[in-house]
């Protein structure tokens, strides 16, 4: 089989939704924020980090989901296993970007709302 770009890059995606599913759960449920999320230093500026745990992680979790959904996806077209029509393949990469967007927004409005 061959591993090319594109099967990797699918697999990496689908790798950081699992960890980024599992870490958000993990955390959500210990109250804490994951410092691949915001970092220890940003952490340490934070009064509220069951609040910010409460706001981000949750969302952290659709991500990763989506990102499971998106690496699959790549990994059957880019293998062969199933072709999708190249409207699928654009709409899954727009849908990424979008999804990612949002995400990117949330980490910043959080940023904004619990560090300080």
């Amino acid at each position: 089989m061959d591993l090319g770009f594109m099967k990797i890059f699918d697999v990496v995606i689908g790798v950081l939704g699992v960890y980024l599913v599992f870490v958000s759960i993990k955390s959500l449920k210990a109250g804490i924020v994951d410092p691949m999320m915001i970092t220890t230093e940003e952490l340490a500026k934070c009064a509220d980090i069951k609040g910010l745990s409460k706001y981000l992680m949750p969302k952290s979790a659709i991500f990763g989901a989506l990102c499971i959904v998106f690496g699959i996806q790549g990994l059957l077209n880019d293998t062969g296993y199933v072709k999708f029509p190249h409207a699928v393949n654009v709409g899954f990469l727009i849908a990424f970007v979008v999804v990612w967007v949002v995400f990117s927004y949330y980490i910043r409005k959080a940023k904004k709302t619990y560090i300080h």
